[in-house]
């Protein structure tokens, strides 16, 4: 009976191993540094990856001609160990959102997110902000979904 149960145990815990943590069909959780918010168009897709140094160039000549003042934000470098990502998510009932939480399965990225009213921005403002992610990563991303 003891031979039995020993090897039943030995089946289960040999299937669990099988299923691990780079299973491509779990989500995996994926750190990330919410760099900034614009109140405005900066991309007309709902996303944007960042992959090369010429495409971050590009997109901060574009923040930097919308932006007003007289100073410009610095541009971050795209190293081979990141993944820069702008994401466009659509307002429900508030100005702008947080984003909770980020994972991936497979190729499609997931961006958990909550609304809210920020007190910088206008609190009528229907405007989907431009947010830029930076993600500890390098990533194949072919799908962002938004998740609320």
């Amino acid at each position: 009976m003891r031979l039995l149960v020993y090897f039943f145990l030995f089946l289960f815990l040999s299937c669990r191993s099988q299923v691990g943590v780079d299973s491509p069909m779990h989500e995996r959780q994926i750190s990330f540094e919410d760099k900034n918010h614009y109140p405005f168009a900066i991309v007309s897709e709902n996303f944007l990856i960042i992959d090369t140094q010429e495409k971050m160039d590009e997109v901060f000549a574009i923040i930097h001609q919308k932006n007003s003042g007289s100073r410009y934000s610095p541009i971050p470098a795209v190293i081979e160990t990141e993944t820069y990502l702008i994401i466009k998510p659509p307002l429900r009932n508030s100005n702008d959102v947080l984003i909770n939480s980020v994972s991936i399965q497979k190729n499609e990225l997931y961006v958990k997110i909550k609304e809210f009213q920020n007190p910088d921005l206008n609190k009528t403002s229907r405007i989907s902000p431009n947010i830029l992610l930076k993600l500890n990563e390098k990533l194949d991303i072919k799908k962002v979904t938004i998740q609320y």
